[in-house]
């Protein structure tokens, strides 16, 4: 009997449990409940908040839109404001071109029309040029012969040749000795300008001392000085001899120094300097000739024309019937030989002052061109 009582007290405790139990999943079912319902309003909260969004996001879109249109409005305005201006443009750049066209074609034919003249004008001038040059040779060599029997006899009459001269004869004499031999340097001034100019002119070179050329023109043309009253001195240096045709070198000295004379002033001196060109001042080896005067210089517009031929820069005053006067050849032939020997001729001067021809000659001594 005693063992059968803890089955009773064991039935009540059962009970219990399940009315716990059935009650638990009560509670769990209404809070599922609960959850099912928040989770729709979350649902319809999300929903709503999604469809505000979407409404906003219209609302920019809308914006943008709008404001792209009036900037799109704007640019098309713009864009048919500038293609007018650009029509308008091209109509006139057209009308230019055209008009430009026309200058440029009457300017062409205008030019190939000067051209055309031009040629002409020139042939003609080279025409003229070689008839000139034609007519001063034949009329140099013409009148050659004949001044050359004059001045003979002029020089052997004076010399007493033909008998001793009346002392009132031999003024008048001289006086055409004087002006004979003035007409025979113009005849052969004549001659070499058309020589040089036709390139006619034969060097002929050989072993040359320039300071002895320099020595004896000194000494030919120291009494043309002395009537003037002038000293005519030359200050030699040593210097290589150099292949060169000695005769036109002597020509080209005499010419310098007969200028010299003739344009300074009586009482003055005229200096012949002969050297070896310093090579700080001149690339390579040149024997210089220097010919200098205190004559009345030469002006400084002038200078570029005193090369040219029959250019007489200086005034009439300078010409006499004594000195070695010419028609501004003598500069011009100096010039035309010094080129023909590959040399260099300049002038310095002063007006009132001075004045200095300077001619450099190539330096090679005649042993090295033997034996190049």
């Amino acid at each position: 009997m005693a063992e059968r009582a803890p089955e009773k007290t064991r039935a009540p405790a059962h009970g219990a449990r399940r009315r716990t139990l059935r009650q638990a999943e009560e509670r769990i079912a209404e809070l599922e409940a609960e959850l099912g319902a928040a989770q729709k309003t979350v649902r319809a909260l999300l929903d709503k908040a999604e469809r505000r969004d979407a409404l906003s996001e219209n609302a920019a879109v809308f914006e943008a839109a709008a404001r792209m249109e009036q900037l799109v409005a704007k640019r098309t305005i713009e864009v048919e404001e500038k293609s007018t201006l650009l029509a308008q443009a091209n109509s006139e750049l057209r009308a230019l071109t055209k008009n430009l066209d026309q200058i440029v074609r009457a300017r062409t034919r205008a030019l190939t029309e000067s051209e055309a003249q031009l040629r002409e004008k020139m042939e003609e001038l080279e025409r003229l040029n070689t008839m000139k040059a034609e007519f001063i040779s034949i009329a140099a060599h013409e009148l050659r012969t004949p001044l050359t029997s004059i001045v003979g006899y002029h020089d052997l009459f004076l010399e007493g040749r033909f008998g001793e001269l009346p002392e009132k004869m031999r003024r008048p004499m001289e006086s055409l000795q004087r002006n004979s031999q003035r007409l025979k340097r113009l005849v052969d001034e004549m001659l070499d300008i058309s020589r040089i100019e036709a390139g006619k002119v034969q060097l002929f070179p050989a072993p040359c001392d320039v300071g002895e050329v320099a020595c004896h023109v000194v000494e030919e043309l120291r009494p043309l000085a002395s009537d003037k009253h002038q000293s005519l001195l030359l200050q030699r240096d040593p210097v290589p001899i150099i292949e060169a045709d000695s005769d036109k070198i002597h020509q080209v000295v005499t010419n310098l120094v007969s200028n010299a004379v003739r344009y300074t002033p009586e009482g003055g001196e005229i200096r012949v300097i002969t050297d070896e060109a310093p090579q700080d001042l001149y690339a390579g080896k040149w024997v210089r000739v220097r010919i200098h005067d205190n004559g009345v210089g030469i002006p400084l517009h002038l200078r570029a024309r005193i090369f040219e031929p029959f250019s007489d820069v200086n005034s009439a005053k300078h010409h006499t019937s004594t000195g070695p006067d010419s028609a501004g050849l003598g500069l011009y032939i100096a010039r035309g030989l010094v080129d023909l020997h590959g040399g260099i001729i300049t002038v310095e001067s002063e007006e009132g002052e001075y004045t200095e021809f300077t001619v450099l000659l190539p330096g090679e001594r005649a042993a090295d061109t033997d034996s190049g």
